[in-house]
C-alpha cells in the first residue's frame, strides 16, 4: 500500500440514523454540505439537518473560518496584518502552514504536518514525497502526488501533481507497448481540463485574478501557467497539453541562481567525492527521487542528475518535454534531444559516452565527480544479486575485507530481459573488489547498491550519458 498525504478535512460523517460515510469536506451553505469520497471520487450533497450535532458543529466551524465569511471575495491581502495562515490551509485543503510563512520551517516539520514520508536525505538535499491511490480531492481537483523539496536545510518547493500521464489510473498497465483506448484518452483530456479549471476557479475566487507566468528558458513552450501570491508564497498552476496539471508553491521572491563557471562546476563536483577506507569511491550526495508506480525511470534519473548539478528540474516536466508514453516509458533519444537544448541554456550539455562497463571504464567520470546515467535491464536475477551483494558487503570489517565471489553458474544466470528496460545512475566503484555502485530512483533504500562489475555488464544496454561542459 502506498503512503499518502492527508487532506485537511478528511473525516467520518454520521447521520441521525447512525449511518456513516468516510469523505472529505468540500464546501457548505447554510442548509447543505458538499462531501467527496476519495475511494471513488463521488460527490455527495447532504442536508445539514440529517447529520449529527458533532457534524453540524464541524460545518459551522468551517463556515465561520471560511474567508468568504470575512470578505465578499478574497482572502486578506498579503499586506494585511490581520491575515490568518489558516485561511490558506483551508483554501488548499492541507495543513501546510504553521504560521504566516513556510520558508523558515524545518523541512522535517513541514513534512510531518503533511504526512509525507522521507524520499531521501543527503548533507545538502532533502526530499519528502507521497503518492495517493486513489487520488485525494483538493480544491475540486484530483491530487495524485505531493512532494516537498529542500536544499541546504531550507524548503525550496512544494509540488502537487493532479491528473497526469504517469499516475492516471487508466494508464497503469504492465504491458510494455501499452496503447490507451480512445475512450480513455478522451476521459484523460477532460480530466486535465477539469482539474485546471477547478484549481484556477478556486484560487481566483479567494486570491483574485492571476498573472500569466512565462518560464523563460523552460522546457515546454506549450505550458499554460497562472500565478497567484499570498504573503511570501507564489502559487503556480500549470497545464501541459496532453500531459499534466500541477500546482507548485515557491517563494514569492525567489532569488535567481547564479550560473557557475566551468572551473567552479569541476571543483564543486570533485568536492563531493567520498573515498572510504575500504576502497569505495562514491558520489553519495545525489538527491533521491522516488518515481513511484510508473515507468518514469529516465526523467526521474535525469532530474536527480540536474539538481545535483544545480539545475532546477522536475521529473514530470522532463517527462512531458521528453515524450514519455502513457503510464511511463521514455526513449533516451527523444528525452536527451529535448533535454540537451534546455541544459545548454544553463551553460552545460549532455554527452553520450562510449565506454566498457568496467571499473576502469567508469572511474574516469566518477573521479571527476560525475555520475553516469546508465541504460540497463533491471532483471529479477540482477536485482536479487545486487541486494544480496549489498547486504553482504555491509557486514565486512577491516580484519575481514569484502571480496564478492561470483561463480560461473551465478554469472551465467544473469541475463538481460527486454521487458525490464530501466535507467539509473552509476555513482561509484571499488577497484579491489571489482564492484560498481548504482542508485535507482525508487526511494531511500535504493540510494546505493553494489554489484560485481561482470554481472552489471551482463545487463547493460550500452547506453551511457554524462553532463559535460
Amino acid at each position: 500500500m502506498l503512503a499518502t498525504f492527508s487532506p485537511l478535512h478528511a473525516r467520518t460523517w454520521t447521520d441521525t440514523q447512525g449511518r456513516t460515510l468516510e469523505a472529505d469536506y468540500v464546501s457548505a451553505t447554510a442548509t447543505d454540505v458538499t462531501l467527496r469520497r476519495a475511494a471513488d471520487a463521488r460527490t455527495f450533497v447532504l442536508p445539514l439537518a440529517t447529520l449529527t450535532t458533532a457534524d453540524r458543529d464541524f460545518v459551522s466551524a468551517q463556515l465561520a473560518a471560511s474567508p468568504a465569511a470575512k470578505s465578499p471575495s478574497t482572502l486578506a491581502k498579503p499586506s494585511d496584518p490581520a491575515r490568518d495562515f489558516a485561511e490558506l490551509n483551508t483554501l488548499l485543503g492541507l495543513p501546510l502552514l504553521a504560521d504566516d510563512t513556510l520558508w523558515d520551517d524545518t523541512p522535517a516539520d513541514a513534512a510531518k504536518r503533511l504526512s509525507l514520508p522521507v524520499e531521501g536525505k543527503t548533507d545538502r538535499f532533502e526530499g519528502y514525497r507521497a503518492y495517493a491511490r486513489p487520488p485525494v480531492p483538493l480544491m475540486g481537483a484530483d491530487a495524485t502526488m505531493l512532494s516537498l523539496q529542500a536544499a541546504e536545510g531550507r524548503i525550496t518547493t512544494l509540488t502537487i501533481q493532479f491528473t497526469n500521464r504517469g499516475d492516471y489510473a487508466a494508464f497503469q498497465s504492465q504491458e510494455r507497448f501499452f496503447s490507451p483506448s480512445k475512450t480513455d484518452l478522451k476521459a484523460f483530456d477532460e480530466a486535465l481540463k477539469r482539474d485546471f479549471d477547478a484549481l484556477s476557479s478556486a484560487l481566483t475566487a479567494k486570491l483574485g485574478e492571476p498573472k500569466r507566468e512565462i518560464a523563460v528558458g523552460g522546457l515546454d513552450a506549450g505550458r499554460r501557467s497562472l500565478r497567484w501570491e499570498w504573503g511570501a508564497h507564489a502559487l503556480l498552476v500549470s497545464q501541459d497539453a496532453e500531459q499534466m496539471v500541477s500546482l507548485k508553491i515557491i517563494p514569492a521572491e525567489k532569488s535567481a541562481t547564479a550560473r557557475l563557471g566551468d572551473d567552479q562546476v569541476r571543483r564543486l563536483f570533485k568536492e563531493r567525492i567520498t573515498r572510504r577506507p575500504n576502497g569505495d569511491v562514491i558520489l553519495d550526495q545525489i538527491p533521491m527521487v522516488n518515481q513511484g508506480p510508473k515507468g518514469y525511470c529516465v526523467p526521474a534519473t535525469f532530474e536527480r542528475y540536474l539538481r545535483y548539478a544545480g539545475i532546477p528540474a522536475d521529473m514530470y516536466e522532463l517527462a512531458a518535454a521528453g515524450g514519455t508514453d502513457f503510464g511511463g516509458g521514455t526513449s533516451f533519444q527523444e528525452m536527451t534531444a529535448s533535454l540537451d537544448r534546455f541544459v545548454r541554456r544553463q551553460g552545460r550539455r549532455l554527452e553520450k559516452v562510449p565506454l566498457k562497463l568496467t571499473v576502469q571504464g567508469i572511474a574516469r567520470y566518477i573521479d571527476e565527480g560525475r555520475p553516469i546515467v546508465w541504460g540497463m535491464y533491471s532483471s529479477q536475477t540482477y536485482n536479487v544479486l545486487a541486494d544480496a551483494n549489498t547486504a553482504a558487503r555491509s557486514k565486512a570489517t577491516e580484519a575481514a575485507p569484502w571480496k564478492p565471489v561470483l561463480t560461473p553458474a551465478e554469472l551465467a544466470a544473469i541475463r538481460p530481459d527486454p521487458e525490464t528496460a530501466h535507467a539509473c545512475l552509476i555513482v561509484g566503484y571499488n577497484r579491489s573488489s571489482n564492484e560498481i555502485a548504482v542508485s535507482d530512483s525508487w526511494g531511500p533504500k535504493f540510494q546505493e547498491r553494489w554489484a560485481p562489475a561482470p554481472a552489471a555488464l551482463k545487463v547493460s544496454q550500452d547506453e551511457y550519458w554524462v553532463l559535460a561542459w
